[in-house]
């Protein structure tokens, strides 16, 4: 694969581009917000560290004019041979900075297969092949007080809204749960992010090691009452727990958006390896402009997680059949 592709524009989503970039569809009806132009570049290790839990910060730099990502949007990360591996590996971002020399993209990642295992050996200034950025982000502009919902490692992508949050002056809460404490990764990021907006952390753990005994659910069911509305919820976590979360903002009315996972192949629509059950109503929805649905997408009754997603509406998925 040479790291010398043009950039390209994968096809646009149908609908009216507002000037804060999210669509809204002649029904009035906000949806996601379409990718950025994305290409294929090589990028060099600027550091990896530990964040505990057998899990790793990695900082890598890409050229100028590698476009910057928005938080939701994820790469597909290719070592360079010799590899273990044949596929890349896709890797949600953590976070962005710009220097003289060009972006410097943050991921948090467990090493737990060939791939991510290959990755974490890397030493600084070794190289890395990255294509993107992908897929569609948190829609970050939808009116309310941000509520990110963070499962495990799913914290990675809220880190990186939360930062641009903080950057924004804009106050957000925060909730984290995981199995236990110290699977609270990464929670020092967390903290400080939050301390720049003055934000509030809520904890919860499976075994009561740390914050609430329960979930981030019964978190929701705890504060919720207490929230400054409007509120707008962006999680990222296992799919069981985005269900439940999906299911919680439907039941209380309040607008969800779910980082979705899955193995991918190209992670640009062209393998049709990651699809996703939509809900009846997005079927019904897509099954009128069936002859409009760009071909790097889904169907009407299966959505595309690497360019329809992985940031989801809770009513777009059938949460039944979510695996």
């Amino acid at each position: 694969m040479s790291p010398r592709l043009a950039a390209r524009r994968l096809p646009a989503a149908h609908g009216r581009a507002s000037s804060r970039g999210v669509l809204a569809e002649t029904d009035g009806r906000t949806v996601l917000p379409p990718q950025a132009a994305w290409r294929q570049a090589m990028a060099s290790v600027v550091l990896q560290r530990d964040v505990g839990a057998g899990h790793r910060w990695l900082d890598l730099e890409l050229p100028r004019g590698f476009a910057l990502p928005v938080p939701g949007q994820f790469v597909q990360l290719l070592l360079d041979t010799p590899s273990p591996v044949f596929l890349p590996r896709p890797m949600s971002v953590a976070g962005t900075r710009v220097t003289p020399r060009g972006p410097v993209l943050g991921f948090l990642y467990e090493p737990v297969g060939l791939g991510t295992l290959a990755l974490a050996g890397l030493a600084a200034g070794e190289r890395v092949d990255v294509l993107g950025p992908l897929g569609r982000g948190f829609p970050l502009d939808v009116p309310g007080t941000p509520v990110l919902v963070a499962g495990g490692r799913g914290v990675a992508p809220l880190l990186f809204a939360a930062g641009m949050f903080a950057k924004e002056g804009r106050r957000c809460e925060f909730l984290f749960g995981a199995r236990d404490a110290r699977h609270l990764v990464a929670l020092p990021e967390a903290r400080e992010r939050l301390d720049r907006m003055d934000g509030r952390l809520h904890l919860a753990t499976d075994d009561g090691s740390r914050g609430l005994r329960g979930t981030v659910v019964d978190l929701l069911d705890r504060i919720g009452p207490d929230l400054p509305s409007p509120h707008v919820i962006h999680a990222c976590g296992p799919h069981a727990m985005l269900a439940a979360v999906a299911r919680w903002g439907m039941r209380h009315g309040v607008p969800s958006y779910l980082a979705m996972e899955s193995i991918m192949a190209c992670g640009t629509g062209v393998c049709r390896g990651c699809p996703l059950p939509r809900s009846e109503s997005a079927r019904a929805r897509l099954a009128r402009r069936r002859d409009r649905i760009p071909s790097l997408y889904g169907s009407p009754e299966f959505a595309m997680c690497c360019t329809d997603g992985p940031v989801f509406a809770a009513e777009d998925l059938d949460w039944s059949h979510v695996e």
